[in-house]
Formats: structure tokens, sequence, C-alpha cells
């Protein structure tokens, strides 16, 4: 290649490349350039500027320069010369844009030749710059003059500035600051000293629970004391902030949480993680979990605080559950209690957020479109998400449990935000508020100004999540309101089971039981059909296997029965009539109170029952409340003690037919027991179950008489909590048919 006149410019001493190997430059005329290699045994040749352009231009590129730009200049700078901008801190960003405004001036004022380059005109450009600085903050922020000081440069600060702008190639990193350089360099410790401090280090802060540093330091200096009274030259003994110093420059974070805080922290601290996968369509994925909510409320009947004195006002904590879409932050249901959360919390919220939400007596503006069955639902490891009823559920209804590992909340951190925001937003408002430590409360009367009751707390909750929290922008929707996102991606559509009976599930008990001749027992009741009746004599039927039975703890009045895979659930009403529309909570109560007009000893008759129906809800309506239908404390209640025989009791309510009722009249009366007077001890009272076994009984309160018996049945006014003489007791109740004490059915707790 012929480049004609065209020279590259070299000058004397510089450094090139050529084919790889390092030359300097000795000298250069017009005819070429001559360079020598560097090395034990240099090696000098002349090369035309021809030849030179030709390595340079030429394919493949066999000749480069290498520009020596940070001679001169502190190490500091030569090592920020290394690195781009963006990598240091924002606060030196800052500083060196900062002093580019003094490295432009400068360049300005010695091309107009205003100033020259003495430290007199560096001054005055570091004022003049200076000033414009500062009037430009004035009119950007519309501060005053008086509150935005005046920079002051120094005329030898700016020539230092600008030399070494200068000399690293006008870069910006050559005007970061070297602050981290000032001061003293290193550790000025003896080694035997330096082998002290490591020790005590190890072995006095570095373990679990261990004393804090500054106790450790009065080791150090107490240990370096005693080696210096067994020496002639003593050692140093290092002050507080070199021990401090040290500890900072030798010992990482990571390791001190590792050893005084525990595995476990380290790896929350400073886990590896990768972003997790995101949900992309409504109810794809569901995180649910509890919390308790910074407010009370008033029990009972919600009497109005002005009308009650404070030493008479009953309050109590509330626990929200709440489940919410990850993908539209949309809150899909939620249950408020004053029991603590349990499966049927749980199933409250997820019934919610399966169906449409009824708001015809809810004070909102908006609507709250959100219905359908989760793919996913994402939960801790509470015991209370792990009950069979809540996995059978999920298998009902086609969606998967996912459970978090435990101490990692962020897996579910969508929900965990949504319940910090309650917190903080919601019950701001609220009178009663418990807040979140006593600093906070100061001297609020929490119990004092406690004004509402469960059900406003659930009105204002409703309006609160409706009106608010769906319609305020979210940071993780990119601006846009979760009611906005949910219209968004509405879309995809929502997933329900083949029909509205599917979702029974989410609010039954699932216990096994076995079909019998007479049908399926549970809690003393009888659940027979014709359909049932047919699958004992199915083909491959066996005596004693049991079925999922599913309970709806609403409501006794029928049970459902998993067949099979191919039949599904069959629905199997209750014999009698009492169960119908009777709660699992109202049938105990029910059932405590027939006990109470009942002898110990004794069975419960089907009359007894009924008069203790008709009494409790005769004292409801005098209340004026009605009666509790269901609480978590309820089916908890069943699931822990149903088939327990520690709860054994004496109760039976078979139907009394028209024929055993025959039989009870007609038969000879038996001979009275003997009393406790008559022979000096307590005669207990047996108890036969169904095959003529005996059990053992509890003793009689009183003596019978065998006229007792012949007395017409009566129903004497008592209350709940009393307890009916013998002497007034109906013969129905002494004697009923059909009672097993063995059978865990007929087993409740006291």
């Amino acid at each position: 290649m012929n480049m004609g006149a065209c020279q590259i410019r070299l000058q004397e001493g510089a450094l090139v490349i050529v084919e790889g190997v390092y030359h300097k430059v000795l000298s250069r005329d017009a005819s070429g350039v001559t360079l020598r290699t560097l090395g034990a045994r240099p090696v000098s040749v002349t090369k035309s500027h021809a030849e030179l352009a030709d390595l340079y231009f030429g394919e493949p590129r066999r000749l480069q320069l290498v520009e020596d730009t940070t001679a001169g200049l502190p190490q500091g700078v030569q090592d920020n010369l290394l690195r781009t901008i963006d990598t240091f801190d924002v606060r030196q960003q800052d500083a060196a844009l900062m002093r580019l405004d003094y490295m432009q001036a400068c360049d300005r004022c010695f091309a107009e030749r205003t100033h020259k380059k003495v430290l007199k005109g560096y001054a005055e450009i570091a004022k003049l710059v200076a000033a414009e600085r500062r009037q430009r903050v004035i009119e950007n922020e519309g501060s005053h003059p008086d509150d935005v000081p005046l920079e002051r440069v120094s005329g030898s600060s700016l020539k230092g500035w600008y030399g070494r702008w200068r000399k690293g190639g006008r870069a910006l990193a050559a005007l970061i600051p070297l602050h981290d350089q000032k001061g003293r360099a290193g550790f000025r410790l003896d080694p035997e000293v330096e082998v002290i401090l490591a020790e005590r280090v190890r072995e006095d802060w570095l373990i679990r629970n261990g004393p804090p540093l500054s106790h450790v330091i009065l080791f150090i200096q107490g240990r370096v004391e005693r080696e210096n009274k067994t020496r002639a030259v003593p050692l140093d003994v290092p002050d507080a902030m070199t021990i401090r110093r040290w500890v900072k420059a030798n010992v990482s974070r990571f390791d001190e949480i590792y050893h005084r805080q525990g595995p476990a922290e380290a790896e929350q601290a400073f886990r590896h993680v990768k972003k997790a996968p995101q949900a992309t369509r409504p109810l794809e994925i569901v995180e649910i979990d509890h919390t308790p909510l910074d407010v009370l409320v008033l029990e009972g009947d919600g009497t109005p605080a002005r009308n009650r004195r404070r030493k008479d006002k009953r309050t109590k904590r509330v626990w929200l559950t709440v489940a919410i879409c990850a993908a539209t932050r949309m809150i899909v249901g939620f249950h408020l209690s004053e029991e603590r959360p349990s499966w049927t919390s749980v199933m409250h919220c997820l019934r919610m957020a399966v169906l449409p939400k009824d708001l015809t007596r809810v004070r909102v503006e908006t609507s709250w479109p959100v219905f359908g069955v989760p793919e996913v639902v994402k939960l801790d490891n509470g015991r209370e998400f792990h009950s069979r009823s809540m996995k059978a559920a999920a298998g009902q209804l086609r969606f998967e449990l996912r459970y978090m590992p435990r101490r990692k909340p962020h897996l579910k951190g969508k929900v965990e935000r949504a319940l910090g925001t309650i917190a903080r937003d919601f019950c701001a408002y609220l009178p009663g508020r418990t807040f979140r430590d006593v600093r906070e409360r100061g001297d609020y009367d929490s119990v004092g100004q406690a004004a509402l009751t469960l059900a406003q707390l659930i009105e204002f909750f409703t309006i609160w999540v409706v009106d608010i929290y769906h319609n305020r922008k979210h940071g993780g929707l990119l601006g846009r309101t979760p009611l906005q996102r949910w219209q968004d991606l509405i879309g995809y559509g929502t997933r329900l089971p083949p029909s509205a009976d599917d979702l029974d599930p989410l609010i039954a008990l699932v216990v096994p039981r076995t079909i019998q001749r007479h049908g399926i027992t549970f809690l003393g009741l009888t659940f027979q059909s014709d359909e049932l009746k047919g699958v004992r004599r199915r083909k491959g039927f066996h005596f004693g296997e049991e079925f999922l039975v599913k309970v709806d703890a609403s409501d006794l009045g029928h049970l459902l029965v998993l067949v099979d895979e191919e039949a599904g659930w069959i629905r199997v009403p209750c014999d009698d009539a009492l169960a119908d529309g009777t709660s699992l909570a109202e049938w105990r109560d029910v059932v405590r109170t027939a006990r109470r007009m009942t002898l110990e000893g004794q069975r419960v008759a089907r009359a007894t029952l009924v008069r203790a129906m008709e009494l409790l809800r005769a004292e409801c309506r005098k209340a004026g409340v009605k009666p509790q239908r269901l609480a978590s404390t309820d089916v908890d209640w069943f699931r822990e003690h149903a088939d327990d025989p520690m709860f054994e009791v004496a109760w039976d309510v078979a139907d009394e037919n028209a024929h055993e009722a025959e039989r009870l009249r007609t038969r000879r009366p038996r001979k009275a027991a003997p009393s406790a007077a008559a022979d000096g001890q307590a005669a207990p009272a047996p108890r036969i179950g169904q095959g003529g076994r005996k059990t053992g009984g509890r003793p009689v309160r009183a003596a019978q008489d065998d006229s007792v018996a012949a007395q017409p049945a009566r129903s004497p006014p008592v209350t709940a909590a009393a307890t009916v003489p013998a002497a007034t007791m109906p013969a129905a109740a002494a004697d009923d048919i059909g009672f097993d004490a063995d059978d865990p059915d007929n087993w409740t707790a006291e």
C-alpha cells in the first residue's frame, strides 16, 4: 500500500507492537522510523512510513500503538481509569460531574486567553464556576439564595484536577475523588499482637450468642498486657479503633452472621436467588396467609362503646386470612374471625375466592369481578394447611397445593406485602387499634376506644378492598391498578368445575366411614338412601371397607359419599329431620343441653333432644340474637375429638319408632337399684350397649323409684345449664335403644 507522504506520528521513546513483539521508537525522519525490540538482546530495525502504514491498516492488523496516558498520575487515578464511571458510588459520580464543570470552564478560559495558567487564574475561574452553579440551582429548584451555599474550590485544587484530567485522556474517571486513600495505610501491628487478636476474635467473638466486640476488645488488651509482664521488650497494646479496623478488614460480614447468628440467618442474608416464574393469567397462582389485625373488636351483642363502661367491655383480637392473585394483585377472598387460623379459615377464604362476590348490601361504588378456581395455591407449612379436607378439596377441584419452605416468606412475597399494606393503611383509622408495639401505642386506650363489632369490621374491610385497594396504582403492575390489570387479563378466562355442586368440598369435612346395614352413622345420626343401599349389593363390596365421607359443617342434613372414581360423590340425606339445616355447632349445643336434662349414665331420648333444641332456640329469640351457625372452633373440635375414645358420652339419637315405643310401655319394670344410703356406698349404674355387653358407668346421683317410670312423660321448664332431678326425669330418658358406648360415632367433647 502506497500512502504517499502521509506519516504516522510517533514520538521518540513511544512503544509499538509489531507482529506481537514490543518495540521502542528510537528516531523518526522523512525516510522512516527506527525501532528496537525490548529484552536482553535488543534488535534494531528501520521501517519506512509506507511499511508502517501497511502493517497498521492491512489484514491482519500487525501494528498497534501503545499509548501511556497515565504516566505521572497517582496510582489511585490509574486504577480508576481502568473502571467505567457507572461502577463507582453515586456520590463519587456526582463529585466527578461537579469537577467536570470546572474542567470545561478552564478549557474555555485558556482557549480565549482570558485567564493564565497560574494559581491566581485557576482561583478566579473557580469563583466564576461556583457562582454559575449556585445560580443554576436557584433557578432550577426555586430555592431561596440564602439556602444555597457557595462552593469553595481553591486555585491549587483546581490546578491539580485539571492536570489529572488532561493526563488521564480527559476521562471522567480521572476526576473521581480519592477519599479512600486518605489517612494511615494498613495496620501497624506487631505479628505477635495480630496472632493474639485473631485468636481472641475467633474464640470469643465468632461464636453463637457471643459477647459484643467491645468486650472482646478488653479481652485482647488484657491478654497483651499479661504477655508484656513476661517480656523484656513489651508489645504495643492496640487501641479499640485499631482492633475494630482489623476486624472489619479481616472478618467478612458473611462469617460474622454465620458464626454469631447461625447458618439460617447467613443463608437468608447472602443467598443467591433467581427470579421465579411469573404468573401471566388470572388465578394462575394464588397466595394465602394469615395475620392478626392490630385492632380490637367487641364481643357479644356489640353494644356501642358509649353505652358500656370500660370494665364491662369485652374485646378480642381479630385474625385475617387473605388470598391474593399473583398476576393481578387482586384480593380474591378473605376471612375475618375472632378464632385463631384453622382449616375452617382457609376453606372459607377459598370458597369466597371461587364464588362470585355478592355486594348488594355493601356500600361500595366499584365492582369485584373475581371468581374461579385457582390453578396453584401457595401456602406455608401451618398445620391448618395440611388437613385431609384441604387436600381432598384440592383433588376435587383440581388445583395444586404448593407448600413453601419454613422461614422463607419471600417465596410468597405478594401476599406478605398485601398484609403489610393492610396493617399500615386499613388499620390506621380504626378505633381500638393495638399498634405494632407499646412504644408506638403510647397512652392510647385500645380497650376503651374499641367500638366495632366483627360484622362492622367485615363490612369496612370489604369497602376498603373493593374501592381503595383494587383502585390504587401498584408498583409491581407498572402503574396499573389491580382492577385494571384484572380487566386487561380477563380475556384468558377463569376455570370452574363442571358443576357448582362440586364447590361443596370447600366447606366439607372429610372423614372415613363404613357403610353398615342401616347406612352411615355420624355423631349419632343415621344417613341412608336407596343409592347407598345399592352400594352394599354391588360386586366387590367388602364389609368393613371405608369410604370417604364429606360433611358440611353448616348443615348436617346430608352427607357426600365417594363411591368410586367414576360414580363420584353421591348425596345421602339424614333419616332424622332434626338435622336439617342444623350446623355442627348447634348440634353440639343441643346434645350438651340434652345431656344436662338426662340422668348421668342414662341415654338421651329423642324427645329430650327436641326439647333441648326448642329451649335453645327460645333462649336465642329471647336474647334477640340469632344462633351461631358455624365457627372455626366447631370444626376443629370435631376434627380433633370425633374419633378420640377419651371423650366418651352416654347419649343416643336413634329414632324412636312406634314399635319400640310400644315395647317400652309394655315391658315389666325393673327392680330399683339399691340406694347409696342403704349400702353405705355409691351404686354404679351399668350401661348396656348393643349385643348386651356391659360398660362401666358413672355413679347415680340419686336413688330411683320404680314409680317414676310409670309416670307420664313430662317436660319441666329448665334452663340450658340446669340439671333435671331424677324425680322429674321421663321414663323414655332412662331406657332408649340402639346406643353403643364403644361406637366412635357416639363420642363428642365435653
